[in-house]
């Protein structure tokens, strides 16, 4: 049923915004996938017979919920400037990375060279490079960052790290000289590839690799400094400082932790001290981010300056692993909530009614306004 579903009493309207039987999610939530004018959001069909183009990425627009299709392919990401890019393969069997600008529905092929494995990828702001992540080898362990300069077209690994398995690397969306990279210490693979331990005792970190050189300069987060990260982090916008959430739990599934800012060079800092989320993510301009957190159920925005919080809603959500729902199903139960560019919308997942779908909650304009009032 496309419309709203519930109201509350601090103004906050969900929406429901899907109802197709098909295997879908909202996507995961360190950015926002909406352009910047904030009109419409994107949120992937997963059509497994489809393979390799087995992503649907449909468009929503906030209003009138009018939904189109944007494109097929595989790995995808927004966090450049508002702009959707995915990966596709085309009728002559080739990869293509595609740009998409979704105010105009206009679409650009950016060319890759060959060679470039068929993973996560992050491109800066200005389209300069783009970085993607390898599998260099299970006996020894070892995985890496690869970096391509699309000026030039050369391209190769600048890192490599027996714990880079889940690098989660993402630009600094200001001058994108600064990539950042999440480590997860202990970590283990088999020979064959298969990998028996996400995170070892060491706990997980993050540190960032200088673009284009490669120099490491390791951040004061993760054990000795805190407890272990819960592998959620972005950039808040172009201050150059990351945001992210703490485990003090090994279960990465209901654990949730501290929320903490930090950036080269300094400890971090604790947003909101009291406060435990899960998943986490942040608008373009950095002025509020958005949070989730299991146990209560709650669905949280918030602001990294004045360390106010505010709950929104609840998600209503199982928090079930794909493996243990009910039917197959390619993505978890998590709500990994994010908050539209204009700040007016916060979209998730829910499984509420049986099925996944995505769901949308309109934030009212004096929330925002009270988040980011100085005490």
């Amino acid at each position: 049923m496309i419309g709203i579903v519930e109201e509350f009493d601090n103004g906050v309207v969900v929406y429901q915004a899907t109802d197709e039987e098909t295997d879908k999610s909202n996507i995961y939530c360190e950015f926002p996938w909406c352009p910047w004018s904030s009109q419409c959001f994107v949120y992937a069909r997963h059509i497994p017979e489809n393979a390799p183009n087995h992503f649907e990425y449909m468009a929503c627009d906030f209003r009138t919920w009018e939904k189109w299709l944007v494109g097929r392919g595989g790995e995808a990401t927004m966090a450049n400037g508002g702009k959707f890019y995915f990966m596709r393969v085309n009728d002559k069997g080739r990869r293509e990375f595609v740009r998409i600008d979704l105010d105009a529905r206009e679409e650009t092929v950016i060319d890759l060279p060959d060679g470039i494995p068929a993973s996560k990828l992050d491109i800066t702001t200005g389209e300069r490079y783009v970085a993607y992540r390898e599998y260099l080898s299970f006996d020894p362990q070892s995985f890496g960052i690869g970096l391509c300069d699309l000026h030039t077209g050369e391209f190769g690994t600048i890192h490599h790290d027996p714990y880079i398995c889940n690098p989660h690397h993402q630009f600094e969306p200001g001058e994108g000289k600064l990539l950042m990279v999440q480590h997860n210490r202990g970590c283990r693979y088999t020979p064959d590839g298969t990998r028996t331990l996400l995170v070892g005792p060491e706990g997980a970190t993050l540190f960032v690799l200088e673009i284009p050189g490669g120099k490491v300069h390791r951040l004061e987060v993760g054990p000795p400094y805190t407890y272990s990260i819960s592998g959620h982090e972005t950039w808040i916008g172009t201050t150059g400082e990351m945001l992210l959430t703490l485990n003090v739990q090994e279960d990465y599934d209901f654990g949730k932790g501290p929320i903490v800012a930090v950036r080269p060079g300094q400890p971090a800092r604790t947003i909101a001290p009291g406060w435990e989320l899960n998943h986490i993510g942040i608008e373009p301009s950095g002025r509020i981010f958005c949070g989730d957190s299991y146990q209560p159920d709650m669905i949280v925005i918030g602001s990294p300056v004045t360390s106010k919080i505010a709950v929104v809603c609840p998600s209503r959500a199982t928090y079930l692993r794909a493996g243990n729902r009910p039917q197959p199903a390619y993505e978890d139960t998590h709500p990994h909530a994010y908050i539209s560019p204009d700040r007016k919308w916060v979209v998730f997942n829910s499984d509420r009614t049986g099925a996944q779908q995505v769901y949308c909650a309109s934030i009212p304009e004096e929330i925002i306004t009270e988040l980011e009032k100085p005490e």
